[in-house]
């Protein structure tokens, strides 16, 4: 019964498929060997606030799980504790982020993944990101091939690689972005591209898909997010995604 709902849901559309990763040991938190995924805020682990964002976006329909092998049992468990419903596979990841990315893939590929469904790639201790954010990423990736999730810098911005500076190393902050997550492709764009591709050139290492896909010629979209899309690396992030959360329940429960 559940294949052929399934078939009658995919049928005459595109499927939308998030990866989160969720592999990493955080060694910047300093957390006592527990990964920043599994830290918990107001009684809920960091990883189950990003998994509900996409559990209850409509316009996802499955997430596939990035996990360390040695957390796998923690995960699942968490995963029914919590009655999370749209994920389909818990994988274990790669020795970095780019093996735990492929990891992803190889997921979403044998699930079937036609050329023209939808992949959301998150960060695991991303948990703010907003459900426009992910409807904007899909859409624009449906449209283009690619997108990629960017927060506009508060404050001016210098690009040099000396301490020197000159007028023309000075960017406006309306033209300067920092890049935070989802980034998104279709299906048929993101099995284009290698992941261990090395730029030739040394000038710019190539630490995630978006820029391996515009280093091989990919035309990547903007999709500018709206919230504070905090990722949580450090045990300063913890206090401050603590304070975010707090005053997202407060406006909540109070109509602020």
């Amino acid at each position: 019964m559940a294949a052929l709902l399934l078939f009658f849901k995919r049928k005459g559309r595109r499927l939308n498929y998030a990866i989160i990763l969720a592999a990493g040991v955080g060694q910047r938190m300093r957390s006592g060997g527990l990964p920043k995924q599994f830290l918990k805020l107001m009684g809920k682990p960091i990883i189950i606030y990003t998994l509900e964002k996409f559990e209850d976006c409509q316009d996802i329909d499955k997430i596939i799980l990035v996990c360390h092998g040695a957390y796998l049992d923690l995960m699942n468990e968490l995963i029914t504790l919590y009655k999370l419903k749209k994920i389909s596979k818990v994988v274990i990841g790669g020795k970095d982020r780019q093996g735990s990315l492929e990891a992803g893939l190889d997921a979403v590929y044998s699930d079937g993944a036609k050329d023209k469904d939808v992949v959301l790639i998150h960060d695991g201790v991303r948990p703010l990101v907003g459900e426009n954010t992910i409807r904007e990423n899909i859409r624009v990736a449906k449209k283009f091939g690619c997108a990629i999730t960017v927060h506009q810098v508060s404050e001016s911005v210098v690009v040099t690689d000396t301490m020197e500076a000159e007028i023309n190393d000075f960017k406006k902050r309306d033209d300067t972005y920092s890049l935070t997550a989802p980034q998104t492709f279709s299906v048929g764009e993101i099995k284009k591209i290698d992941l261990n591709k090395v730029n030739k050139n040394n000038d710019m290492p190539l630490l995630d898909a978006a820029m391996i896909y515009a280093n091989e010629g990919g035309s990547v979209k903007l999709v500018k997010e709206q919230n504070n899309n905090l990722k949580v690396t450090t045990p300063e992030d913890y206090y401050y995604l603590k304070a975010m959360l707090e005053m997202e329940e407060n406006r909540r429960v109070f109509g602020l």
